[in-house]
């Protein structure tokens, strides 16, 4: 009798483990469990564009600066064509403004201003850029202010670029602050002078902090001094012409009302006869 050679077969347990395998090799664990499917195997759930960028908005509500730009940087390589990589490119700049890392931030914000120029946000750009370059100027005002003017130099024209923007109102307390700084550093310099009695040098610098910087609060003090400077030169028509145009926009102030005292305290008629006509300011 011919021996019959017996059927092969795989053991059971081990047939169950190939099934699994099978089963779990397609997808990107994040820790549910198949239903049905015993052992430690997990399902995968894709990360999209979207689940990536909110969660980087949920990292950047946390103060996750660094965790953010990571989930936001996966967007921007992995999906560049899709919709959410503009949006994760503006936030990598925000989360470095944020982090404090200044100069970072300003090349970001460039970049994005370079690549998409018709972007909606683009005065928010504007805006930011600036903001970090004002925070990478010293605040003494005697020292090297050159961000403070680059800072200055982004928001020229904002308000007929972008009429519509809702950042006017920050925009112009950034500017405010921006040219009090600048001010204060030049009108610094007038004061030493002031001090010194060497009037034309100190009105030269007052001049120079009123043109260069009218939004700044230091600039009535500017033109008061100036108009003292030039009566002290004896040029009276032009320190008329100079505090009266004080005394009338800024009539409630402190230096405005020192203006009229000082007009009024020295009429027209008092003056010599050769400071009567004035010169151009």
């Amino acid at each position: 009798m011919v021996a019959t050679r017996p059927h092969s077969s795989l053991h059971p347990r081990l047939l169950a483990l190939c099934v699994a395998a099978c089963l779990c090799a397609p997808g990107i664990v994040h820790g549910q469990q198949r239903e049905g499917i015993p052992g430690p195997a997990r399902s995968r759930t894709v990360e999209t564009p979207q689940s990536l960028y909110d969660k980087g908005l949920r990292q950047m509500k946390r103060g996750l600066w660094d965790d953010a730009v990571l989930s936001f940087e996966k967007v921007r390589n992995h999906f560049p064509f899709n919709q959410y990589s503009v949006l994760a490119e503006l936030k990598i700049a925000d989360c470095l403004y944020e982090k404090a890392a200044y100069p970072d931030a300003v090349d970001a914000y460039r970049q994005f201003k370079r690549l998409h120029p018709r972007h909606p946000q683009i005065d928010y750009i504007v805006l930011r850029t600036a903001k970090s370059f004002f925070k990478l100027a010293p605040l003494i005002a005697q020292r090297d202010q050159a961000n403070s003017r680059r800072g200055l130099k982004q928001l020229e024209g904002f308000e007929a670029k972008y009429p519509a923007s809702e950042h006017t109102e920050e925009v112009q307390r950034v500017r405010e602050k921006a040219m009090t700084r600048l001010a204060k550093s030049v009108l610094q310099i007038g004061d030493f002078y002031w001090k010194q009695r060497a009037w034309g040098a100190a009105e030269r610098r007052y001049r120079q902090a009123a043109e260069n910087y009218p939004s700044s609060t230091l600039t009535p003090k500017a033109r008061y001094r100036r108009g003292l400077c030039l009566w002290r030169l004896d040029r009276r028509g032009d320190a008329r012409t100079v505090l009266g145009a004080l005394a009338a926009s800024d009539p409630e102030g402190r230096w405005g009302k020192l203006a009229v005292r000082h007009l009024d305290r020295y009429p027209p008629e008092s003056d010599p006869a050769e400071s009567k006509a004035p010169a151009a300011p």
